[in-house]
């Protein structure tokens, strides 16, 4: 039974109970009630995160390995959110796991729109936008390590790079002022979340939070904020 919100399609927490039942780590009956805060389509990983703790909940309560190894073909997500480390370079299709060292002190804002983006169309126009030509892994990984070298000392790291997000600038101009008022009210880092549609801003830990909050609800389009200190 899901609560405030409607599925589409097969939803992956029955992709993952599949996948433990095929493994005998679930029974044929299993009752699931999920309340949704955070809707789909906005690259939060809300669904990833609910079917990892269904994984985590079958470890538990039936035994199992560390890593089943069938993580990744649940959702790109799971295997990361299944795992201990905090923060992490991923790689792969989610099963490549580099845990990064070092203690972030942040406090940041979700900000959902009231648009959201389909994962699937997101990649197929980013691949079409992309044609062929794509960052170098090396790049990309130089790009992570700067990012996090300035966010460990409290420098401003300014806006963060998403492939996804000139997909997302050319539907919706709006995130230009949200990103804009990010900056205004303090933030360190700000960007899109996954493939989107939600985006954050990154603050230091002692920032007014609130206070940063209600100048980022003025923002056109801004449905709901999330908090985390």
């Amino acid at each position: 039974m899901v609560y405030n919100c409607v599925i589409k399609n097969e939803n992956i927490i029955d992709k993952a109970l599949k996948r433990l039942r095929k493994a005998n780590l679930a029974s044929q009956s299993v009752e699931i009630e999920l309340y949704k805060a955070i809707p789909p389509g906005t690259g939060l990983g809300a669904g990833s995160g609910n079917a990892a703790a269904l994984i985590e909940w079958a470890k538990r309560t039936f035994g199992g390995p560390e890593v089943f190894g069938f993580e990744k073909e649940i959702g790109a997500d799971v295997p990361f959110l299944c795992g201990s480390a905090p923060i992490a370079r991923v790689g792969g299709m989610g099963e490549r796991l580099e845990p990064i060292p070092g203690t972030f002190r942040l406090s940041g804002l979700v900000l959902i729109p009231c648009w959201r983006s389909e994962t699937a169309q997101a990649y197929r126009e980013i691949d079409r936008k992309a044609a062929g030509r794509w960052t170098p892994e090396e790049k990309a990984i130089e790009e992570s390590e700067t990012v996090l070298s300035l966010l460990a000392s409290g420098r401003k790291a300014g806006l963060l790079p998403n492939d996804f997000l000139d997909v997302l600038l050319e539907r919706h101009s709006e995130y230009y002022e949200i990103f804009g008022l990010a900056e205004k009210a303090g933030a360190l880092a700000w960007g899109l979340s996954g493939s989107g549609s939600a985006a954050f801003a990154l603050f230091p830990p002692d920032a007014d939070c609130a206070g940063c909050g209600e100048m980022l609800a003025h923002a056109a389009g801004v449905e709901r904020i999330f908090f985390w200190e």
